[in-house]
């Protein structure tokens, strides 16, 4: 698997135990990674209540990440942290919902960006701009992304794709591609139970196939010939996918780095949207 993080300490002592924590384990797990800044500064049953998970769990969890408590754990969140000092009070929680927000979302983005392989999403870029076509997959929040990428991606080259298409199953969308071919696989959070399935088939067609997913992925498709892109997610109640957005919005700027005729195609698409009077005037 290419593009995987090389970070140390907590992060990577989560992904190197992922695959062998219990499902509510991960959950807890999935929370930390998405709440550096909760676990600093909330004490255990604060950080139960909040991530919905026990505090035994909790403990349980530090026990198997290598720690030999609660203290020595947040010892560590505060090494990788990035967000200030190495100590940070309980005062740095902010409650302008505003402000706190645009705290997560860098935080995400950041521990995002600084697990990107460039390697990776350079030869990723290649290969997207190479491809005889482009099918981007995604389902459920991740059909948002997946379609936000192909839209983008339709302004660098032609035949690009987002699948599944409304109402129909994946199985007869990616049965005509093979090889020259490359899948741009959306899989962040809750993925339908077939992913690996369709990863699998894809591989088999021989289809280049990257992932744009999170910890969970990594976990899913471990031994696998993709390449893959982790998204760290920042949560509040539920799930922001800035980050994702942003990933998929670094890729094509990658790929549009090797579309030697992109102004040229972007200048004959606003021709033909002035000929058919779609937009508005701006």
């Amino acid at each position: 698997m290419r593009g995987s993080r090389k970070d140390d300490g907590l992060v990577e002592r989560i992904h190197r135990s992922f695959a062998s924590l219990t499902s509510t384990e991960r959950e807890a797990a999935q929370f930390i990674l998405g709440h550096m800044t909760d676990v600093l500064v909330c004490n255990s049953v604060e950080l139960s209540r909040l991530s919905g998970v026990s505090q035994p769990t909790l403990s349980r969890l530090y026990r198997k990440l290598g720690y030999a408590n609660a203290a020595e754990f947040r010892r560590d969140v505060r090494r990788v942290h990035r967000l200030g000092a190495p100590e940070i009070a309980a005062s740095s929680r902010c409650d302008d919902i505003v402000t706190d927000h645009l705290r997560r979302d860098e935080d995400s983005l950041e521990r995002t960006f600084e697990g990107v392989d460039q390697q990776a999403l350079v030869e990723t870029g290649k290969a997207l701009m190479k491809a005889r076509r482009v099918a981007v997959i995604g389902w459920r929040n991740c059909y948002a992304v997946a379609l936000h990428l192909r839209e983008q991606l339709l302004q660098l080259r032609a035949d690009v794709d987002v699948l599944p298409h409304s109402g129909q199953s994946v199985a007869e969308e990616i049965a005509g591609l093979g090889e020259g071919d490359v899948a741009i696989v959306v899989g962040v959070r809750r993925r339908p139970a077939f992913f690996a399935a369709v990863i699998d088939a894809l591989l088999a067609q021989h289809v280049r196939v990257a992932v744009i997913g999170d910890l969970s992925a990594r976990a899913a498709l471990v031994g696998r010939d993709i390449t893959l892109f982790e998204v760290a997610l920042s949560s509040h109640v539920l799930s922001s996918f800035t980050s994702a957005f942003a990933l998929a919005a670094l890729l094509v700027d990658v790929v549009s780095d090797q579309a030697r005729n992109a102004s040229t195609r972007i200048r004959r698409i606003n021709d033909v949207f002035g000929r058919l009077g779609e937009l508005e005037d701006c």
